[in-house]
């Protein structure tokens, strides 16, 4: 017999964004109520997860993070993953086709980004901005505060634009999750980071 403790994971918080990309996250049962609020601030759904219910889902999403805003932090997961939660929760897939409909986690913008063979693989430095020979790792060194690039919250998740707040030694970035302004920085080396092309700089 299942039975709740405070470390069990009771409720999914879940949704698409503007683009239509997933997102979903797991919070404890300590946080049930919180979470179904912050779910409601955010325009997103809720549900309850019974003792042992489906923990092939479960165990495989991340966990959340509940902010003094009211809101959460509910990071990317891939399609097939938001489609069973959906499933689970018995709520129609939002899905409609548009941009980003399907590739939050295995779009080639964000689950190979970080990558210095993907850079390459794209054109790296295309439009100028390369290094001189031709040569991507130089790419990498001439990251600087301010810059903007693509970083993971997890090894299960994919890459989102994150502003770099701080350089440290050896290749260390402390970063800022640019559409999570609220979630904590995060340090990540330089090969752990995606660069953006300089012309999707340009249009933002």
């Amino acid at each position: 017999m299942n039975v709740a403790s405070e470390t069990t994971r009771s409720l999914i918080v879940f949704g698409r964004d503007e683009t239509r990309k997933p997102h979903a996250s797991v919070f404890l049962l300590p946080e049930v109520e919180a979470a179904e609020s912050a779910a409601r601030l955010m325009g997103m759904h809720s549900h309850r997860v019974e003792p042992g219910e489906a923990p092939e889902i479960v165990m495989r999403l991340p966990a959340g993070k509940l902010f003094d805003s009211g809101k959460a932090f509910v990071p990317f997961v891939k399609s097939e993953v938001y489609s069973r939660i959906a499933a689970l929760a018995g709520v129609a897939d939002e899905r409609d086709g548009g941009p980003g409909d399907d590739k939050a986690a295995d779009s080639p913008e964000n689950a190979s980004a970080g990558s210095p063979e993907a850079v390459a693989a794209r054109g790296g430095g295309d439009g100028g901005g390369g290094a001189a020979g031709g040569n991507d790792s130089d790419l990498w060194a001439k990251l600087a505060v301010g810059d903007m690039v693509l970083a993971s919250e997890g090894p299960d998740e994919g890459y989102f634009e994150a502003r770099i707040m701080k350089a440290k030694a050896k290749g260390i970035f402390t970063l800022k999750f640019r559409d999570y302004p609220e979630a904590p920085q995060v340090d990540r080396s330089y090969y752990q980071l995606g660069l953006i092309h300089p012309r999707q700089l340009a249009k933002k």
